[in-house]
């Protein structure tokens, strides 16, 4: 049985937001052994989605749906799946009563519209959402097994968690759970990572999946068959790759693996940011218990608030810059001495359009590391991004040089 995946939405082709859950489910799958065959994205249209699942219905297909379970008069799911499968959309009052209280719990009052997400094809399975508002459901349509999800990332990701087991061993799909291992990294762009791996010994003895997601990519290596070799294999992975891994934790993230270095250490952590505007404290503070070790984190974007929050010298800005190595020294040990922390790590940037000169163009950027034993300044230039991603390149920059920060004390 092949494995089809619908993402409903105008927004999704109008490209005001991006299409993710085809990955997760096909990540989810991969796990399993399981390879997705197909993605299609479609508009927010009646017509449109029944006729692609009457198509799909012909053959034999898990066909995973994607969206179109809300509230609002767009969300065509369930009436297109009704159509589908020729059957009408009848109310399910037990889960009318559970939408009620999940508002109550929340002191909340439900809305007239939000019935609807209580509305189901005739003889379809609901599936329990333990993690928002819209049940999912499922139901069987000639050699076919449709099974419709919210499109809400974080809810589709933990559904897929809940039910995807139960899916595909009901669709007769057949799964083998292996072993697979993963590393998170830093600091390779994807096609060095492809060069360097195919050169190991044992190389034969994995497949590999590359995720990239800027600036990071997930690596995950299964093994052929050969365990001895596979195994030989990571232990030349890990000394190729060396500090450029953050974790081997599948779900993981570098601020989490940074914060947990420095809980080693006992350490804690100042943060002083220009460029990056507050991004490395945001990536922090995602992590739960960042307090016990992120003391402050402060963004210092005007040359007088570099002077008057870290103490950066007047003469320091005037003879050298706001970007360069001599301020961003002086800003991460003024926020370290500020804040009594025991490290500490500062941005400073130009991330462009404008703003670049020629002995200092756009993209340079400089990170310090203030700790006891002194103070580090790392100087890079990266050519040809765009703003954002030149802000979550230098927040994962320093990151990176706390971890290295850490290493060095042994």
């Amino acid at each position: 049985m092949r494995i089809v995946f619908l993402a409903i939405g105008d927004e999704l082709l109008r490209g005001e937001s991006r299409e993710g859950n085809g990955a997760v489910l096909s990540d989810r799958l991969g796990t399993r052994g399981v390879r997705l065959d197909q993605v299609r994205v479609l508009r927010d249209d009646f017509e449109t989605i029944a006729s692609a699942l009457q198509d799909l219905c012909r053959t034999p297909t898990l066909i995973v749906v994607s969206g179109g379970l809300g509230p609002t008069d767009d969300d065509f799911t369930r009436a297109a799946v009704a159509r589908a499968v020729g059957v009408e959309v009848v109310r399910d009052e037990s889960v009318l009563d559970g939408l009620r209280v999940w508002y109550q719990a929340r002191g909340r009052t439900m809305a007239e519209a939000n019935h609807r997400q209580a509305d189901f094809p005739q003889g379809a399975e609901v599936l329990a959402n333990l993690h928002g508002t819209a049940p999912g459901f499922t139901l069987i349509h000639g050699a076919a097994r449709i099974a419709c999800l919210p499109g809400v990332p974080r809810e589709f990701a933990a559904m897929l968690d809940d039910h995807l087991d139960d899916l595909l061993q009901r669709s007769g799909v057949a799964t083998l759970h292996r072993h697979e291992a993963t590393f998170r990294l830093f600091g390779i762009p994807e096609s060095d990572l492809q060069v360097l791996l195919s050169r190991l010994p044992h190389w034969s003895a994995a497949t590999m999946r590359s995720l990239p997601s800027w600036p990071e990519i997930r690596l995950m290596l299964a093994p052929r068959g050969d365990a001895e070799a596979f195994a030989t294999l990571l232990t030349h992975v890990r000394g190729a790759l060396g500090t450029r891994i953050y974790s081997e934790r599948r779900e993981d993230t570098h601020a989490a693996a940074t914060l947990r270095a420095l809980a080693v250490r006992g350490a804690t952590l100042a943060v002083a940011e220009s460029c990056t505007g507050g991004l490395i404290g945001h990536l922090l503070t995602e992590v739960p218990g960042a307090s016990a070790t992120l003391l402050v984190d402060a963004v210092t974007y005007a040359d007088d608030a570099k002077r008057e929050f870290l103490g950066v010298a007047a003469g320091t800005l005037a003879t050298h810059g706001a970007v360069s190595e001599q301020t961003a020294r002086e800003m991460a040990e003024g926020v370290r001495y500020r804040s009594g922390a025991t490290v500490a790590v500062a941005t400073t940037g130009i991330a462009g359009p404008a703003g670049g000169t020629d002995a200092k163009p756009v993209g340079t950027v400089f990170v310090a590391v203030a700790g006891p034993d002194g103070t580090v300044v790392r100087g890079v230039r990266y050519v040809g991004i765009d703003r954002s991603r030149f802000k979550l390149s230098v927040a994962h920059l320093a990151l990176a040089e706390l971890r290295s920060w850490v290493l060095r004390q042994g």
